[in-house]
């Protein structure tokens, strides 16, 4: 089969970012650097710099991939409450993401870079922003108009300030049952908020 020059570009792209995944995951992101990059992903720098301007780059799209094989392991339309919406999400926080290992290096590595070097601040606040605004649909598909914008914002900073030092703690403490109550409970006080008049 003859790949289309999109979808050639497409794995080229992948292929930079599985390469990038694999050097943070094993040595932080200070060993990310463009030399290193294109050898292990096995492609000519002008290659990378013709995909990606920047490893900062680089460094977005394996952040946004992150977001993105989170939320879209929930599709809304498989549930049919709020409560079995977020169960999903706890699920596969204690059952997939805290188990893979440069998923929490990327992530986690990723964090003090918003907070010690201002390029990528903005960074952090789009990515967080991104992750959060996926679960609006999920709010208005089970409440309707009946939820307030500002509700919806302070409901999805919550889950956003919860998973973070969720997923941090369930890998430190490696508990899943006693992680699994905890997800229970914040759903619980989440629903309620929601449903607050």
């Amino acid at each position: 089969m003859v790949l289309t020059r999109k979808e050639t570009a497409q794995a080229t792209r992948i292929k930079i970012i599985t390469a990038a995944y694999a050097i943070v995951g094993e040595e932080s992101f200070a060993g990310l650097t463009s030399n290193k990059l294109v050898s292990v992903a096995g492609i000519a720098k002008g290659t990378l710099y013709h995909h990606f301007k920047s490893l900062d780059d680089v460094v977005s799209a394996m952040m946004q991939k992150i977001i993105d094989d989170f939320m879209q392991s929930t599709p809304i339309e498989q549930f049919d409450s709020m409560a079995e919406y977020l169960a999903a999400l706890g699920d596969y926080q204690i059952n997939i993401l805290v188990e893979d290992k440069v998923m929490m290096n990327v992530f986690y590595g990723f964090l003090p870079k918003g907070i010690h070097e201002k390029k990528y601040q903005l960074l952090c606040q789009q990515l967080l922003d991104g992750a959060c605004g996926q679960i609006v649909p999920a709010i208005k598909n089970f409440y309707g108009d009946n939820i307030s914008s500002e509700k919806i914002e302070r409901t999805i900073r919550m889950i956003d300030i919860f998973c973070i030092g969720f997923n941090f703690h369930l890998k430190i403490f490696e508990d899943k049952q006693a992680y699994k109550s905890l997800w229970q409970d914040f759903s619980l006080m989440l629903t309620h908020y929601l449903e607050l008049k």
